[in-house]
């Protein structure tokens, strides 16, 4: 594609390029904005991988060059990467860069960059950066095939999600012949649990409420049950798609206090479009997974009677 040859001519032109992913990154994010890393060194060019959160995921900790990533933006910057970010106030900067290009899969992208790459047929915002990479005949280093791969897996939950075809595979299977290990990554991905959130495991469970016949849960989580079972962030990512595995339910929906307020991430199975309801609340996402933050809301029963009237017209 022609807008995949453009980005890399701008690419080449630059010298000091800022790769940046949304704040509070997932695999797909992290792993995306890494890749790159490596190819660009080897070009020559002087490179930041910038992430406005910290601490960053202690699970993705695993990937190469993580330890690249700083919260410190550079003094010169001739290009600025976005990937996976659907809106610019979300990339923890205060002033837009010279010149931007935004890279993502979520339909909901509102379009920020200079030069905005948005493919919402594709998996992951990582299978884009391979799509980039094959079409400009860059060789695949390992290091960056693990930072895609990863990210692939994570975006799919584990080749689960209805946006794996047959390109996620062919795209798999070529990051294997670059190196990649899959039993190293998914050992790395979910075989290193902390008992802390198994700790927290069990009081979100506690607080499990179905509604609209079985096929809407809810499940909270307080600071108070961080605090209490020593968990952090980190801990609470995969409660909600568990929650979502109960045969009934359709949508899941975990209730997060947090210091802005409190976090909604939304999950469904089958047909619920949730993105709908995470973007009436200031959110964003895929159909299937979704979220948003209530700002300054702490009352978890009223947002869960708000988002019951939302989640009664999908369901």
């Amino acid at each position: 594609m022609e807008i995949y040859k453009q980005i890399w001519d701008e690419i080449k032109k630059a010298d000091n390029i800022l790769l940046i992913a949304h704040i509070n990154p997932d695999g797909d994010a992290l792993g995306s904005e890494l890749s790159l890393y490596p190819i660009l060194k080897r070009m020559g060019k002087k490179v930041t991988v910038f992430n406005a959160t910290k601490p960053l995921p202690e699970y993705l900790d695993f990937l190469p060059n993580f330890d690249k990533v700083t919260n410190k933006l550079p003094k010169k910057t001739d290009l600025t990467i976005s990937f996976d970010c659907g809106s610019f106030d979300r990339l923890g900067l205060e002033e837009k860069p010279s010149f931007l290009i935004n890279i993502d899969h979520h339909i909901s992208n509102t379009n920020y960059g200079d030069i905005n790459l948005i493919e919402p047929n594709h998996a992951s915002t990582s299978q884009v950066i391979y799509d980039i990479l094959k079409a400009n005949n860059i060789d695949i280093p390992a290091d960056t095939a693990v930072c895609i791969y990863t990210a692939l897996v994570t975006d799919t939950g584990s080749f689960q999600y209805e946006s794996v075809n047959d390109k996620v595979f062919e795209c798999a299977a070529d990051l294997v012949r670059c190196g990649v290990k899959p039993d190293f990554v998914s050992k790395m991905l979910f075989q290193r649990d902390r008992l802390s959130r198994l700790r927290l495991l069990a009081k979100a469970y506690e607080t499990i409420e179905m509604c609209c016949e079985g096929k809407v849960a809810f499940v909270e989580v307080t600071k108070e049950m961080m605090e209490i079972t020593g968990a952090i962030k980190d801990d609470t990512d995969t409660i909600v798609n568990s929650v979502r595995a109960l045969a009934p339910v359709e949508v899941a929906c975990m209730l997060r206090e947090d210091d802005e307020g409190i976090k909604i991430s939304l999950r469904s199975k089958n047909y619920a479009d949730v993105s709908k309801i995470a973007q009436k609340h200031g959110g964003g996402g895929h159909i299937r997974a979704a979220g948003a933050t209530i700002k300054g809301e702490f009352d978890f029963e009223k947002v869960k009677e708000m988002l019951k009237k939302d989640l009664k017209e999908i369901v």
